[in-house]
């Protein structure tokens, strides 16, 4: 399973989600297989959990430049470490000594270190290897939503379920028998594609189940797609109905040709309005009335076990699944990686940016963080403390925010997607 792997680059990021079910199986250990051998890549971390520092504390990182286990010599690399309270600096040295690169915060929040091999003129030479991001937080458990959810946040929402749920449960369903490659589908599953009808568009996705399931003997477990235009694909299991949420209203399953006319076209620059004159104009409105539709009519099916509905999703795919938490009260478990949109308006109170959209007065309805806020169920996130898309700050107020029970793991060294090579991994949870 891949997704996000590619680095981010202002507003041209294509979150590929395949599979993004598979990621429901959260790792616990405190690496990641290696899963490439031989590539030239930046090995380290800081000297102490990276979540455990305090204000002031000096935080120590040591990072060097190996191939297969042995130090990368005649190369230069550059460092450049940031904190959230301000302070930057930066350096240049031979490769064939670590790094080591020594800071504190002054308040709580991140630093973030990253690290570039160069080329002969003293550019980024990221054909050679990927640069390091790395991170570290101070008193990371103070962080918080920088400014109030809006008054009638809840009114609003009570008001829009209400309207979506006068539109009735039903589905217009077209058997699908062969995957996009042309492959017929697993012969032991029923394979669907849906159209749903809700308030404004219908939602668009697969359902899948085994075949001659029995009454109530099934899970739920619904997938939500990251920022992009992409076609979802059908997700089976042998123990749910699985869900695969298209995030628009658009025809599924067709070439890549039709979805990229999408992207520069239709729903080019999607859900980044300049102006909102009411919450009802945000993309993302329609997104999650057609999300609460597609759970609807799941568990409107008679193998639903009528208490297990999980779900999952990556980046705008985990900002999608908070809003399901929030909002149907039947869902019992959140996966979620990279959650995207939450803490809109930290970059106005000292910290990071990220590539989110601005934190107008109306937008606020759909920061991750006020729907985090109602989620009952368990929830399990994974995060990058190098990720600029979402950056850790808003990630460790998401944590914080959230009164079910919940665990956070921030991956070293990972931006918007997770690195393929062995590093640190810390956790918490409540």
């Amino acid at each position: 399973m891949h997704f996000f792997l590619k680095r981010p680059r202002g507003k041209n990021i294509i979150f590929i989600m395949k599979k993004i079910a598979a990621f429901a199986v959260f790792v616990s250990t405190t690496a990641l297989l290696s899963l490439l051998s031989g590539a030239p890549l930046f090995e380290g971390t800081c000297d102490k959990d990276a979540l455990s520092y305090k204000v002031g504390e000096k935080i120590k990182f040591r990072v060097a430049l190996a191939d297969d286990g042995k130090p990368v010599v005649g190369r230069k690399i550059k460092y450049v470490m940031r904190g959230e309270d301000g302070k930057r600096f930066e350096g240049v040295q031979d490769s064939d000594k670590p790094v080591v690169v020594e800071t504190s915060l002054d308040k709580p929040g991140f630093v973030h270190l990253q690290i570039n091999v160069l080329d002969e003129n003293g550019r980024p030479d990221r054909n050679f290897c990927r640069p390091y991001d790395g991170g570290a937080g101070a008193d990371i458990e103070k962080l918080a939503q920088s400014v109030p959810e809006p008054a009638d946040f809840d009114a609003y929402w009570k008001q829009r379920v209400a309207e979506y749920s006068k539109a009735p449960i039903k589905a217009d369903l077209k058997r699908v028998e062969t995957t996009s490659d042309g492959k017929p589908v697993n012969p032991n599953f029923e394979v669907y594609e849906f159209s749903i009808p809700t308030i404004g568009d219908p939602a668009r996705g697969y359902i899948t189940y085994p075949k001659n399931a029995a009454d109530k003997s099934l899970k739920i477990r619904a997938n939500f797609q990251g920022y992009g235009w992409a076609s979802p694909g059908p997700a089976m299991y042998g123990d749910a109905i699985g869900v695969s949420m298209c995030s628009h209203s658009v025809d599924i399953g067709k070439p890549k040709s039709y979805y990229d006319e999408l992207k520069t076209g239709k729903l080019k620059g999607f859900a980044w309005e300049k102006t909102l004159d009411s919450p009802k104009d945000s993309y993302f409105d329609g997104m999650i009335m057609r999300d609460l539709a597609a759970l609807r009519y799941a568990k409107s099916l008679p193998t639903w076990n009528g208490k297990d509905l999980e779900v999952n999703g990556g980046s705008m795919g985990a900002f999608q699944s908070f809003a399901m938490g929030a909002l149907d009260g039947n869902v019992t478990k959140l996966n979620v990686a990279v959650p995207w949109m939450a803490d809109l308006a930290g970059k106005y109170h000292g910290r990071f940016s990220g590539w989110l959209p601005e934190p107008l007065p109306n937008r606020l309805y759909f920061d991750t963080i006020n729907f985090a806020k109602r989620v009952k169920c368990p929830v399990a996130i994974r995060a990058g403390l190098g990720d600029y898309v979402c950056p850790p700050s808003g990630e460790a107020a998401l944590y914080n925010s959230i009164t079910a029970p919940v665990s956070i793991e921030f991956v070293q060294d990972a931006t918007h997607g997770f690195p393929k090579h062995k590093t640190a991994v810390y956790k918490r949870q409540k």
